[in-house]
């Protein structure tokens, strides 16, 4: 599986045409033709047309504003934001209503409509909103701090059912094969909650409810000085329902450690069996927010398609083991990245090994590739 490109801006613009269209164009087919239609569909005709027309005018509004996202994007985006709440209040009344037997089934459709155009302006707010992740997601390495070179990495991580550590044991192979040294610092929360396999299904229902609402936790102190020797730090995350891992979070959190990364050269990898860019712009702002220079990215999902990987997912926890239970084995997806993610890891150590420096203005900086040399 290759790592993971950001989808391009264009094919986002003309999925807010294509809503654009169906919104403020299907809706005001529907106030013209309310009757044909929902005679058609076999739902019953509106019993108060001033809710009717409200709600489709609600709509329509949402439809004008898609467009007006469509022709600028860069320009519009507070107008993204409003649209993203629009779509979802839109779509949450109408799974409430469906369920409570208020609503004929016709309607779900645009209430599922809406629920996946919730989703997708919020990945374009994300794009919008960090237009440089672009260039890391389609795997430049970027140029590194003009400093002197250590050749010593410093790995972080968490790692909470070892896809974490795998990825990285990857990173650090290319590293070393660049001639660098590399050191490894464990997140390791104060907290006994953030084991695996769980001990108990309240376990993991208290991390579920954890990582849903953002409650922070505690780590260890990495006990590292701020003069350290290493020229470069990756960090790796997982991600815990549409975000960040907590542990890996908490490094970022302690006032302390932000001079670990000031003036340095970093990288992120993220490792996930789904949605990772809320998860790696987290990861990449934190970065950035501590003074770190950020020289490259890498996302990585889990083998398989959805919706089977998201149940895998639940029976792995739950069970705390693969292929659990046992009839469900050949259907279950893999719970580790694949073999070619992590090759494709060792490439990107590599890579990260060999990065230029940034050149200083009337300071000549010597040509840089191949094999770095090693460190006595």
């Amino acid at each position: 599986m290759h790592f993971h490109k950001a989808i391009p801006l264009q094919i986002f613009r003309y999925l807010c045409l294509l809503t654009a269209i169906a919104n403020a164009g299907g809706n005001v087919g529907m106030l013209l033709f309310y009757r044909p239609i929902l005679n058609f569909a076999g739902a019953p005709l509106p019993k108060d047309l001033y809710s009717f027309a409200f709600v489709c005018g609600f709509s329509f509004t949402v439809g004008v504003l898609a467009f007006m996202v469509f022709l600028a994007p860069e320009k519009t985006i507070p107008l993204l934001g409003v649209g993203i709440v629009g779509k979802a209040i839109y779509a949450f009344f109408s799974f409430y209503f469906y369920y409570r037997g208020e609503l004929h089934p016709f309607y779900m459709i645009f209430g599922w409509w809406d629920a996946i155009y919730t989703i997708v302006f919020f990945l374009f707010l994300i794009r919008l909103v960090s237009p440089d992740l672009t260039p890391l997601n389609e795997g430049q390495t970027l140029e590194g701090v003009d400093r002197p070179r250590t050749n010593k990495a410093l790995l972080i991580y968490f790692s909470m059912t070892g896809n974490g550590s795998l990825a990285m044991k990857s990173v650090r192979q290319g590293l070393e094969s660049r001639g660098y040294t590399v050191d490894e610092k464990i997140c390791e929360s104060n907290e006994t909650l953030f084991h695996f396999p769980f001990p108990s299904l309240i376990v993991f229902i208290r991390i579920m409810v954890r990582a849903i609402f953002r409650i922070p936790t505690t780590i260890k102190p990495l006990g590292i000085p701020d003069n350290h020797p290493y020229d470069l730090i990756v960090v790796e995350s997982q991600t815990w329902f549409v975000g960040m891992g907590a542990p890996v979070e908490a490094v970022f959190q302690d006032p302390k450690n932000r001079g670990i990364f000031a003036g340095r050269d970093v990288a992120a990898v993220n490792v996930c069996r789904g949605l990772w860019q809320r998860p790696q712009a987290q990861l990449i702002r934190w970065l950035q927010n501590v003074g770190g220079n950020m020289v490259g990215a890498r996302a990585y999902e889990n083998p398989g398609h959805e919706p089977v990987r998201c149940f895998s997912l639940f029976f792995f926890l739950g069970a705390g083991a693969p292929g659990r239970p046992a009839f469900l084995k050949g259907v279950l997806t893999p719970q580790w990245i694949s073999s070619q993610a992590q090759s494709e890891l060792v490439s990107f150590g590599q890579a990260l090994g060999e990065r230029k420096k940034r050149a200083t203005p009337g300071v000549p900086v010597p040509a840089q590739g191949g094999t770095a040399p090693a460190v006595a």
